[in-house]
């Protein structure tokens, strides 16, 4: 068994005053607002700055010269892989202090440059916390600061910098923060009279006992300062409600939470309450039961990205309520780590099923033949439900029984931060672009109809779902309110099948399977060019080559409000309008 760790009490604190101050812990977790308040309190951040940005608006107080320093070693010292190195880590290797020893002249040449002044002095660089070791014997007299923040918040945070190393891999997260607070619960372990270690989240609501915390326990001479006008709550910025993000990632990831505990165990400051993500170390329940009657089935197809659909699980448990289901479906995965989190997801209570790569149309058809809601709520992984739809697109089918699919506004987040507002439902529109994404809320007997999704399909299932429901006649119903958040990364399946070469085979697919709604379409002066109007008595009717060759010739090039369809359709009206005079007054077209 280990030693035990004495706790802040038992420790005594720092006897000399200490030489200098180092804020330390992992990136997104709140050592800029630290750094920013021991700078109000009379610490000397330095004069050569990270400037600030939209991201921390009121500075980082980062050391410029420490920073670069930071960079060009980890450049380096690290071998080229995945990973992000410029925060020392990469899936092969990481920053340490035995790495960093041929470098301890030009750090000692550093620290000679910000000790010459004479005053209490500072510093802040998240990237230290992997080199603690290094810098420790070459500091004089230094104590530490250390900052740490839930895991859930910190990969929350990550996500929102909008870095595509981050979006196309937000498994990276849940890494760095596991090496970084390993580290930084080892070393304030190790020299705990030297430390003051703090959870971030708790700062705000016990802002008035920080200075004296470090004068007590470090022993630094401040100066006064009304910290409350200091104070900026906005950098710790997170989502509305990640108390189920945190529940459930215990669950996904028990080791980081193990190290959480400790840390919070021996914080001189920890969480004010067990009301912070993750903060509660009881076993979380999942809150998903099937019923014997259900209203509203959602629907989670997962592709090997179990540790992004989190937050899209967490999202349902935050939005609804009443009779529902939720049922989550494994397309085949084969990323260990996707595999690991559904198996702990499902060894907790959540209903999760599993079959061969299908495709997503397929994934989908297989989760709503299982599922017994009257309504239909597909989600995919990576997004995350709005509050507040669910309700009010139940209360718009009890309220027109004929209605088929409820949808509103997406609200994108990641690399895009917009909202997408889709309008009202068109037929004729749809048949040029889709509007209206997965998430949408349909009738089961639409499905039924439909045949389910088009599993010919590997990409735009959905635009040729709505599509297919126009063209059968379901009504539809757009809410001009955000329905769900839709993230924007680089590698996601909509990326991969947007292309030139994705969309002229999707394309091609829906003029051969809705061959007469798009021949229907066509401007007049065309489909006369085409062999004239369709049989109407033909269900099973199949376009020849010419009336082929005619339609691909104008829906590959026109575009839904286009110029193009404009002058098309100017010319249509004139000719038609030109024949219809001229058949009037007697004029035959062919020679006598």
């Amino acid at each position: 068994m280990a030693d035990r760790v004495p706790s802040p009490a038992e420790q005594p604190p720092a006897s000399a005053p200490p030489g200098c101050v180092v804020v330390c812990g992992m990136h997104r977790s709140g050592t800029s607002l630290t750094a920013s308040l021991l700078a109000a309190l009379g610490v000397d951040m330095g004069d050569r700055l990270v400037p600030a940005d939209r991201f921390n608006p009121r500075g980082y107080f980062e050391d410029r010269d420490l920073v670069e320093f930071h960079q060009r070693s980890f450049a380096r010292l690290l071998p080229r892989a995945p990973g992000h190195a410029d925060w020392g880590w990469t899936t092969q290797a990481c920053a340490t202090a035995e790495s960093f020893a041929p470098l301890r002249d030009e750090a000692q040449r550093l620290i000679a440059k910000r000790n010459s002044a004479g005053t209490l002095w500072g510093f802040k660089d998240p990237r230290t916390t992997l080199l603690l070791d290094f810098w420790d014997p070459l500091l004089p007299a230094p104590v530490y600061v250390a900052v740490y923040r839930s895991p859930a918040f910190v990969a929350d945070s990550m996500q929102r910098l909008g870095a595509k190393v981050f979006l196309a891999h937000p498994e990276y997260a849940w890494s760095l923060w596991r090496l970084y607070n390993q580290r930084l619960l080892d070393f304030v372990r190790r020299h705990r009279n030297r430390c003051l270690l703090l959870n971030v989240e708790a700062l705000g609501p016990q802002l008035a006992q920080f200075p004296g915390l470090l004068h007590d326990r470090l022993n630094l001479p401040l100066s006064t300062s009304d910290l409350r006008r200091q104070f900026a709550r906005e950098l710790l910025q997170a989502q509305d409600d990640l108390q189920h993000v945190g529940s459930l990632s215990r669950v996904a990831w028990p080791e980081h939470y193990e190290i959480f505990d400790q840390l919070e165990a021996l914080a001189d400051l920890p969480a004010e309450s067990h009301d912070l993500p993750g903060s509660s170390p009881a076993k979380p329940a999942i809150c998903l039961e099937r019923q014997q009657a259900t209203e509203l089935s959602i629907l989670i197809p997962t592709y090997n990205d179990a540790g992004l659909a989190i937050e899209a699980l967490a999202s349902v448990e935050r939005c609804t309520s009443g009779r529902y289901e939720l049922l989550v479906l494994d397309d085949g995965s084969h990323d260990p780590e996707s595999v690991r989190i559904l198996d702990a997801l499902q060894a907790a209570g959540l209903p999760v099923l599993r079959q061969p790569n299908s495709g997503l149309s397929a994934a989908r058809n297989a989760l709503i033949r299982q599922s017994r809601g009257r309504f239909i709520l597909p989600l995919d992984a990576d997004n995350r439900l709005a509050p507040g739809f669910i309700e009010r697109a139940l209360q718009a089918f009890a309220e027109d029984p004929g209605l088929g699919v409820v949808y509103g506004d997406r609200q994108l987040f990641g690399a895009l931060r917009n909202v997408k507002r889709p309008g009202d439902f068109s037929l004729t529109n749809t048949q040029f672009q889709n509007s209206i994404d997965a998430c949408a809320m349909f009738r089961r007997e639409l499905w039924d109809d439909l045949g389910g999704y088009d599993e010919h399909l590997f990409g735009f299932e959905d635009w040729e779902f709505w599509l297919h429901a126009g063209k059968r006649g379901w009504r539809f119903r757009y809410l001009p309110e955000v329905a769900f958040e839709y993230r924007v990364r680089p590698g996601s399946l909509l990326s991969q099948c947007n292309t030139v070469t994705g969309r002229l085979r999707f394309r091609r697919w829906l003029l051969t399977k809705h061959a007469d709604l798009f021949f229907d379409s066509l401007p007049p002066i065309l489909r006369r060019l085409a062999g004239g109007a369709r049989p109407e008595d033909q269900p099973g009717w199949t376009p020849n080559l010419w009336q082929r060759s005619v339609m691909r010739l104008y829906w590959y090039t026109v575009g839904a409000r286009s110029r193009l369809a404009e002058a098309v359709g100017t010319i249509s009206r004139r000719f038609i309008a030109a024949s219809e005079t001229a058949t009037e007054s007697g004029i035959s077209g062919h020679p006598g």
